[in-house]
C-alpha cells in the first residue's frame, strides 16, 4: 500500500513537471539586469505553470540577437538599447533585429551626472574643459555621455576625456578624483557613499524642447522627471530634472501567444513581490506595463492588457 503510494505521487510528480512550459529570459550576469531577470524569472515560475530560468550572458547586446533568432524566449533591456536593437541604428548600428516585440513596460530607470559638492560645477555647461569619463565608442556609456553633454550645448570635445572600459571602472575614478563628474544611477548605493565621504550634487538637465531632443537623438525614449528634496536621494537639495529611460520585457515574434499571455498575467499578479525585490523595482507600476512607446507589442501581451482595460489604442 506504502509503495503504491509513492509510485502514484511519482506520477503526479512526472505529470506536473511534464505540463509545465519552460523559457529562458536573456539577461546579464551582473548588475541591475541580472537583478531584475532574476526577480521576473521567480515571480512568473511561483505564479504560473511557466517555468522561467534567466540566461545570463556578458552583455545585452549578446542575448538580443539570440532572442531575435529564436533561441531564447524572452529578453530584458533598457528602452535605449531596445530600440535601436530593433531598427539597427546606433548601439546596434547595421544589426537590425525585426522579431523582437515588447511583452511589458517595467520600471523607470532614474540616472543622472553627480559631482563633488564642493566641486564649483553647477549646470551641464559647466562641464566645459572638465575631466569626465569617456567610453569606448558605441557602448551604452557613450550614448550616455554624449546625451547628457548635448543637454549642456556641449559635445565629447568640450570635456578633457578621461578614458574607462566599463561602468565600475568609472565610478572608481570619481571616488578616486580622476574625472571631475559621472554617471550614476539615482538614489543608487554608491552615491549615498560618495555622499557620505566627501558630498555630491546631482546636476539639473534643462527641461525645454530643444535641450530634450538634444539628448534623445542619443538617447530614443528617454525623458526628464524632476525631484525634489522630499525624495530624500541625498545630492538633490532642490528641484532637479534627472533623465529617465525604462526598462523592457521582450520576446520573439515566434513565441506563442499564450506563452506570453501567461508570462504578463503572472508579472501583473506578482506586482508586490516584484516592489520587494529590490530599489530597481522603485517605480513599477503593472498598469503601465502596456505603455503606448511606440513599439510593437506582441500579441499575447496585448490580448492581457485588453482584458484588463489598460490597452488604449
Amino acid at each position: 500500500m506504502k509503495f503504491t503510494a509513492v509510485l502514484a505521487g511519482a506520477f503526479a510528480l512526472a505529470a506536473t513537471t511534464a505540463s509545465a512550459q519552460i523559457a529562458a529570459v536573456g539577461s546579464t550576469a551582473t548588475g541591475g539586469t541580472s537583478q531584475i531577470g532574476r526577480t521576473m524569472s521567480a515571480a512568473i515560475s511561483e505564479a504560473s505553470s511557466l517555468q522561467v530560468r534567466p540566461q545570463e550572458l556578458a552583455n545585452t547586446a549578446d542575448y538580443i540577437p539570440l532572442v531575435n533568432a529564436g533561441e531564447l524566449e524572452f529578453g530584458i533591456a533598457n528602452v535605449v538599447q531596445y530600440t535601436y536593437a530593433v531598427n539597427g541604428t546606433g548601439m546596434s548600428e547595421g544589426r537590425p533585429n525585426p522579431n523582437l516585440r515588447m511583452v511589458a513596460t517595467l520600471m523607470p530607470f532614474r540616472n543622472g551626472y553627480v559631482v563633488r559638492e564642493d566641486s564649483g560645477i553647477n549646470s551641464i555647461a559647466d562641464l566645459k574643459g572638465k575631466r569626465a569619463p569617456v567610453f569606448t565608442q558605441g557602448a551604452l556609456g557613450d550614448f550616455i555621455t554624449k546625451a547628457y553633454l548635448a543637454n549642456g550645448g556641449l559635445t565629447m570635445d568640450d570635456v578633457e576625456g578621461v578614458a574607462v572600459p566599463n561602468f565600475p571602472r568609472m565610478w572608481a575614478s570619481f571616488a578616486e578624483g580622476s574625472t571631475d563628474v559621472t554617471i550614476v544611477v539615482v538614489g543608487a548605493a554608491n552615491s549615498r557613499e560618495y555622499d557620505a565621504t566627501f558630498g555630491i550634487k546631482y546636476l539639473s538637465y534643462d527641461d525645454s524642447p530643444e535641450a530634450q531632443a538634444a539628448m534623445t537623438e542619443f538617447l530614443p525614449q528617454a525623458y526628464l522627471q524632476t525631484l525634489d528634496t522630499d525624495s530624500g536621494i541625498p545630492g538633490i537639495d532642490g528641484p532637479t530634472n534627472v533623465n529617465v529611460f525604462d526598462y523592457t520585457f521582450f520576446a520573439g515574434a515566434d513565441v506563442p501567444d499564450d506563452m506570453v499571455y501567461t508570462a504578463v498575467k503572472a508579472l501583473w499578479e506578482k506586482e508586490a513581490d516584484l516592489l520587494a525585490g529590490g530599489p530597481f523595482w522603485l517605480g513599477f507600476e503593472k498598469e503601465q506595463m502596456g505603455k503606448d512607446n511606440g513599439l510593437e507589442y506582441h500579441p499575447g501581451a496585448i490580448r492581457f492588457y485588453e482584458e484588463m482595460g489598460v490597452w488604449n489604442r
